[in-house]
């Protein structure tokens, strides 16, 4: 059986995504966002480590479990995203064309706004983080605002590529939204003030 693409090792990604006859754009944007996620989750983790006596164990636990949730999630879209040109071609040749084409615009638009609460989960941490991982978690902020956007282009893109009006009035908004959400964002332009 072959192994779903979060199962192979960094390189064999890396490799997959390189030998494709089609961009993955949607795979690397989830795994990249799944990675940052994790970088954020260790920071949670650090911080409450290291603050035990000082944080509201439930509180910061919970939060923790929320952004395992968001990442799991995303690895999923991971996965689903990896195969889902197969499932356009077939649902195309089988005259479903505009069922595979929503295939491929709710994936990018899952992925930004799993994103974006993740991205919000860490700012709302910020008065939390101890200051070993302080800056860790200002990058991966940085990292899930860009990975909100990348996926926001991803939806742009195929509604460009496929600007049937049915599409255009489902997706429209939802873009609109995510472009919205994203600009509400606050990550950090550096790390040393005034430097």
């Amino acid at each position: 059986m072959a192994l779903r693409l979060t199962e192979k090792s960094v390189r064999q990604f890396i490799e997959e995504v390189s030998d494709q006859q089609h961009a993955m754009a949607g795979a690397v944007i989830a795994a990249s966002a799944a990675q940052a996620m994790a970088l954020g989750e260790a920071c949670m983790q650090i911080s409450l480590d290291h603050q035990v006596d000082k944080l509201n164990w439930q509180d910061v636990t919970g939060r923790i479990e929320q952004m395992v949730h968001l990442k799991h999630t995303l690895i999923e879209w991971c996965d689903q995203d990896a195969s889902a040109i197969a499932e356009f071609v077939a649902l195309r040749d089988a005259g479903a064309e505009l069922q595979g084409q929503r295939i491929l615009c709710d994936s990018p638009v899952e992925m930004s706004r799993l994103c974006l609460e993740a991205a919000a989960l860490l700012q709302d941490f910020r008065p939390l983080v101890v200051e070993q991982v302080a800056d860790d978690l200002e990058m991966t902020i940085t990292l899930l605002a860009g990975a909100a956007q990348a996926a926001m282009l991803l939806l742009d893109s195929n509604l460009r590529h496929w600007p049937e009006p049915d599409l255009l009035a489902e997706y429209e908004p939802l873009l609109a939204e995510l472009i919205k959400d994203i600009g509400q964002l606050s990550p950090v332009q550096r790390i040393r003030e005034g430097g």
